[in-house]
């Protein structure tokens, strides 16, 4: 029935109001000036954290190419321990497995990738790590490994991946039908064809898949 109330009852209804809740409004104001002063202060405290892991991270590349392993090893856990919310811890171990390869060490390699897949908030660098794994894992002579790392996963890259340890294997028709695969998919994602075929050659194979113009 407000809308029969007087001008002076409705006057009298806002004042009760905002006596009766005036604390609560004021509260409300605070509360926004506090979340709004967080929000500030949280993307502050995030870009100089970032900007520090980025900053050890360079530290570990030093120390790998000086091969100071004991150097870079203590700058990774201080990468895992107060920086693991940043891309730089994995890339950091990304680094080390690199380095762990070319060195000869795979099964160090592959621990560390195995850490990386199992641990990154990145599901772009989850799929980067499993296929280097799978990699590392075959190169060691653990194809059914490899392949279990791999899954199911489709794609490009994972079926180029998957072709070339089915190859190591020795299933030359299965490798093929994965790298005809990459062909067909018309997204090679930066592998090269002209490899793709190479490969598809020297497996005993045939190229079936077509370009995306329709020529063979």
């Amino acid at each position: 029935m407000e809308e029969y109330l007087s001008e002076r009852q409705q006057v009298e209804q806002v004042k009760s109001w905002v006596k009766e809740n005036a604390a609560w409004a004021i509260g409300g104001l605070v509360l926004g000036f506090v979340l709004l002063f967080g929000i500030k202060q949280w993307k502050v405290y995030t870009e100089s954290k970032a900007q520090a892991g980025a900053e050890q991270y360079q530290l570990v590349l030093q120390a790998l190419s000086r091969n100071d392993t004991a150097g870079a090893d203590k700058i990774v856990k201080t990468l895992q321990d107060d920086y693991r919310r940043t891309p730089y811890n994995d890339l950091a171990n990304l680094a080390y497995v690199r380095f762990d390869v070319e060195a000869g060490r795979l099964e160090p390699a592959a621990t560390r990738l195995q850490s990386v897949v199992q641990s990154t908030n990145d599901p772009e660098m989850a799929q980067v790590a499993r296929m280097r794994l799978a990699r590392v894992q075959a190169a060691l002579g653990k194809f059914d490994d490899a392949l279990k790392t791999l899954g199911d996963a489709t794609g490009p890259a994972f079926d180029d991946v998957r072709g070339d340890v089915l190859f190591q294997k020795g299933d030359r028709s299965a490798a093929v039908v994965a790298w005809n695969a990459v062909l067909a998919s018309g997204a090679h994602r930066g592998v090269d064809r002209q490899i793709l075929e190479l490969k598809i050659g020297a497996a005993g194979g045939i190229v079936t898949a077509v370009h995306p113009d329709g020529t063979p």
